[in-house]
């Protein structure tokens, strides 16, 4: 026998609010992503929706010391590829809800903070990216991979939709031995299907 299903797919494109938290710290950047979408019906209301998104998120915090003013900017870019199993509850003319979860991939391209110092002394020291340096032995000190796992919600008319979702680190991301680095990170997004 030939198990056959009747898959059909549609595209898009989404964009949104991005944050990403660092675990059991206050330091959390904030941006937006953007990136095309596509979602593959199942069975029934079970759909497999999926998406290649970039991010761009930032950070500017500033102190004061001796007359000096410190102005660090964080600014960091990376690339999700969320695979997310999702339920349809089709409501009335042509709204419905949908939940969905599954993992999410992603790779930081990079991380870099600029500080900007003025006052009696003037100096701009840009910064590089974190994901080069490299330990004693060799090894990246910071890991640009991490797997995270989310759920999330949303509403859908017609071809419009609006939804949030938020996502889980898996991974220490810290190489050092006594360091860890974990990042949650939510989203509010809203898409449109071609």
């Amino acid at each position: 026998t030939v198990l056959t299903m009747g898959a059909s797919a549609q595209v898009g494109i989404q964009a949104g609010y991005s944050s990403s938290k660092v675990v059991d710290s206050d330091v959390t950047l904030n941006g937006f992503h953007v990136g095309p979408t596509a979602e593959m019906t199942i069975q029934g209301p079970i759909s497999l929706q999926y998406a290649l998104l970039y991010n761009y998120l930032t950070k500017t915090s500033e102190a004061s010391l001796l007359g000096q003013s410190i102005k660090s900017t964080t600014i960091a870019h990376k690339l999700d590829l969320p695979v997310r199993l999702a339920a349809s509850f089709p409501m009335s003319n042509g709204l419905g809800l949908f939940i969905f979860g599954g993992p999410n991939f992603n790779y930081a391209l990079s991380q870099k903070t600029n500080t900007t110092t003025s006052g009696l002394v003037e100096a701009t020291v840009e910064g590089d990216n974190m994901y080069n340096d490299e330990m004693t032995d060799g090894k990246k000190r910071y890991s640009p991979f991490d797997l995270q796992l989310g759920v999330g919600a949303g509403i859908k008319y017609k071809t419009i939709s609006l939804k949030a979702s938020y996502d889980w680190g898996m991974l220490d991301r810290d190489n050092t031995d006594n360091g860890v680095w974990k990042n949650n990170d939510l989203k509010v997004s809203l898409g449109y299907n071609f």
